[in-house]
């Protein structure tokens, strides 16, 4: 207990010193940042009391995890052979505990790390291309979104019973792979103790700063060194395999043992980092493992009920007689965390991206969730052709949980708009598709949020969502997410979606439209809207007419609003005259309050309320 609460004090230190310091600014802090959240995060939880539930999931998530490791050398026994350089076999204790021995010794080879890699590779290929049994009759074809409160796992269960590919979301933490491998957790931990999830994340290894600065969302002007990912993805397959063998061999109550923490918290340092030799679980976050948050990642998985799976006598009366093993595809995209303690803190300080070390970012929301929601649906389809292409017949049911709600502190309201309507924008392709769309919660309360925005919500959102997402331009791009989120601050306040629906679809139309008479027409409509909103008395919906204001003179000096994938670029005239004409209405609007630097003041009073918001939010 003493040993706790030491753990405590220290991380409560680290985390206070993270929070008043704010984001990085440089590599160095950024790496020191680092060292402190491993520090911190050991202590805590290394000398934590864990429930019974809490342990019975980290015996879960291993004992599945060893399980899938087996079957991977029983299934590709030529390939193992080829890596290991001697036969090997995974029927029984010994033959499992000597055959993972001699991959830990194998992977010291580059060669034979990299065909441990493909082979992995290779087999999300196969789960992927991999045929699903009809186990019992589909249930009755059911058109819109369908909403079901429960169990995930159990959902997945069913929909796969009726032969169907599921593509699921798994609403990940954005810098680590969340607590599966210590503790119970929610949805991603959830996900991964069904799943194979544990080796072939490394497939998901990437220079992360490298990917920021391509990407310009690299915080520092200083040019990070490359990363030797190939020496990540050793260190990292290295301690799951010594897990595993420990497990095998020191049987479960290993995992309750001072040993477990340490092969998972301080094992496989980096050595080619003279200042930072941190071990590979807390090195690898935000250096070679951070969900994209333009996106996120997508990989296939083998999938089966492993809910009574949590001993080592288990695993192997299960590989007697092994269940058939489900492809699953798992979409990982994240919220932004808006936790202002615990780790969060340290988390921002921790990472090179811009968007990540400021979640809190206007429109940050809005645009993570909308850019995952639509990667999964994209998935989702591609994989609809693939079988279509191939001959095969594979239905897809795609599965969504929304993500941030809980853990994350993300405001409800806001976060079920942008989740529902980006999925009623996508949901007709899917349809055409014949992909079925189901949404679910565990909890009742959210769940009946969700129905109850789905009764209130259309598409308009989440196409307003989907254009700003393309913006190519930042200025123009941050003034269209000022509008949108002014919309979304007078939802909040008590005023119906349907009324404000008319407000995003002008401001997508506005964005998107050729010149010629519709984009006249919309600009009038625009004005329009401007003048009765400088008319009322509510102030957020003055607000709004300014920030319309704005964007229109934004993408009047632009000259080309955006560039959308499949959409050509819009003529720099049109812009001009449709950006000239909201400024010249701003100016009349403006004119009898003696407004005598329009933009700047209008600019003022949507800076103002953003931060009468924020210190709300704060207070």
């Amino acid at each position: 207990m003493p040993n706790f609460f030491m753990g405590l004090l220290n991380a409560g230190r680290y985390t206070l010193h993270a929070y008043m310091k704010g984001p990085s600014k440089t590599i160095e802090e950024m790496r020191q940042a680092q060292s402190n959240r491993s520090l911190a995060f050991t202590e805590m939880m290394t000398h934590l009391t864990y429930t019974p539930q809490q342990i019975l999931a980290r015996k879960q998530y291993w004992c599945s995890q060893t399980f899938f490791l087996a079957q991977l050398i029983k299934n590709y026994p030529e390939e193992i052979k080829a890596i290991t350089n001697t036969p090997i076999t995974a029927d029984n204790e010994t033959g499992l505990l000597d055959a993972i021995n001699k991959l830990l010794i194998a992977l010291d080879d580059q060669d034979c790390l990299q065909k441990f890699i493909l082979l992995l590779k290779e087999d999300s290929i196969k789960a992927q291309m991999t045929q699903i049994e009809k186990t019992v009759p589909s249930s009755s074809q059911h058109s819109g979104i369908q909403f079901f409160c429960g169990d995930v796992i159990q959902l997945i269960n069913d929909l796969s019973a009726q032969g169907k590919m599921v593509v699921a979301d798994n609403a990940p933490n954005s810098h680590r792979d969340g607590a599966a491998k210590y503790s119970a957790g929610s949805v991603e931990e959830l996900f991964s103790r069904y799943t194979d999830e544990a080796l072939k994340m490394v497939l998901h290894f990437d220079d992360v700063h490298q990917r920021n600065n391509e990407k310009g969302q690299y915080a520092y002007t200083e040019k990070s060194e490359p990363i030797d990912v190939a020496d990540y993805q050793k260190r990292y397959l290295k301690m799951v395999l010594t897990i595993c063998a420990n497990l095998v061999e020191k049987k479960e109550s290993y995992l309750e043992s001072e040993d477990f923490f340490n092969d998972l918290f301080t094992s496989f340092p980096n050595t080619n980092n003279e200042l930072a030799q941190l071990p590979i679980y807390f090195d690898m976050q935000n250096n070679v493992y951070e969900v994209p948050v333009d996106g996120g990642f997508t990989s296939t998985h083998w999938f089966t009920d492993t809910k009574n799976l949590n001993s080592v006598e288990n695993i192997f009366s299960l590989l007697e007689a092994p269940p058939t093993l489900t492809p699953v595809t798992v979409v990982s995209y994240a919220a932004p965390d808006l936790r202002k303690m615990e780790t969060s803190p340290l988390d921002a300080r921790s990472t090179s991206n811009t968007t990540l070390q400021n979640p809190r970012g206007e429109g940050t929301l809005g645009c993570m969730l909308s850019a995952g929601i639509s990667l999964q649906c994209q998935q989702a389809i591609k994989l609809a052709q693939q079988y279509k292409e191939k001959g095969i017949n594979q239905p897809v049911a795609v599965v969504f949980v929304m993500p941030g709600c809980g853990a994350f502190n993300n405001p409800e309201k806001t976060t079920a708009a942008h989740f529902i309507s980006t999925i009623k924008n996508h949901y007709p392709e899917l349809a055409k598709h014949n992909i079925t769309c189901h949404i679910v919660e565990y909890n009742t309360r959210m769940l009946n949020l969700l129905v109850h925005t789905d009764e209130l919500y259309g598409a308009e959102l989440g196409q307003l969502n989907e254009v700003i997402n393309q913006l190519t331009d930042p200025t123009i791009r941050q003034k269209a997410i000022t509008v949108r989120e002014q919309i979304l601050k007078l939802y909040e306040g008590g005023e119906q979606p349907g009324i404000l629906a008319h407000h995003l679809t002008l401001t997508t139309q506005l964005l998107m439209s050729q010149p010629g008479e519709a984009r006249r027409t919309i600009t009038a409509e625009y004005q329009q809207n401007a003048l009765r909103m400088q008319k009322n008395t509510n102030a957020l919906w003055n607000i709004l007419g300014a920030a319309m204001i704005l964007l229109g003179a934004a993408v009047a000096a632009g000259g080309v609003a955006l560039g959308v994938t499949g959409v050509g670029l819009v003529p720099s005239t049109a812009l001009i005259a449709g950006g000239s004409a909201l400024l010249a209405v701003g100016i009349g609007l403006f004119a009898k309050n003696d407004r005598k630097v329009l933009i700047k003041m209008t600019d003022d009073l949507v800076d103002e309320s953003n931060n009468s918001m924020s210190n709300t939010i704060s207070n």
